[in-house]
């Protein structure tokens, strides 16, 4: 079966919204102002505990709140004696409820897409994200600091050794990054002895091409 559209989706969503805001709106014509406050008030308080107690031990929460799980419960309570209201009015009370539909549609279509909000768990692997990035580009600064030419030999001997254990991609990405200024250094630093390095087909310790230069030169 072919899944609706987003835009069509979008649509469904504000015209029960709609379909439910005119039900709330005649709940609170049929109980009274002062009722309808107190039913909002005791299923609010009934359901707000109960909702952020399911987000909170969820390991991925399916709400973004509980005050909004809580106020749409409520506003369901109220609205199922308006809705009933809307239907004892006959034509009339459906021809309200389409009308109030309709305007929520309309507004839906002219206001631009929103991005949904990411989930908890997503952030969380965001931030991680983000501390790992931290650490590649602290180690990646250290590295463009004046090290000498022997440190930076046993830097690249460090990432072959990690290459050969099985790095992951994350580790391989910050392990290619620290190779290209091994490489800059290299060649900037003792551009024969690199050739060298290269000659003899880059052998995972090179400080014996770069710290010392062949006899005769």
């Amino acid at each position: 079966m072919r899944r609706p559209s987003p835009l069509m989706r979008r649509m469904a969503i504000a015209g029960a919204l709609g379909v439910g805001t005119t039900g709330v709106l005649a709940g609170v014509l049929l109980l009274g102002p002062l009722a309808a406050s107190i039913l909002l008030a005791v299923v609010f308080a009934l359901v707000w505990p109960l909702a952020a107690v399911i987000r909170h031990v969820a390991d991925d929460a399916p709400y973004q709140s509980a005050v909004v799980v809580a106020g749409a419960a409520a506003a369901g309570v109220l609205c199922l004696p308006g809705l009933v209201r809307l239907l004892a009015w006959g034509a009339v009370g459906l021809a309200v409820a389409m009308l109030v539909a309709g305007l929520f549609i309309l507004i839906e279509l002219v206001t631009p897409e929103r991005r949904p909000r990411p989930s908890r768990s997503q952030r969380k692997l965001e931030r991680l994200k983000q501390a790992e990035l931290q650490e590649d580009e602290q180690l990646i600064a250290s590295l463009q600091c004046p090290l000498s030419i022997e440190e930076l030999c046993g830097v690249w001997t460090e990432t072959a050794t990690t290459l050969a254990q099985g790095a992951g991609p994350r580790d391989r990405q910050a392990v290619a990054e620290v190779r290209r200024i091994c490489l800059d250094e290299f060649e900037r630093r003792n551009p024969t002895g690199f050739h060298r390095w290269l000659d003899a087909g880059a052998p995972a310790n090179p400080s014996r091409y770069l710290l010392s230069t062949p006899p005769g030169e």
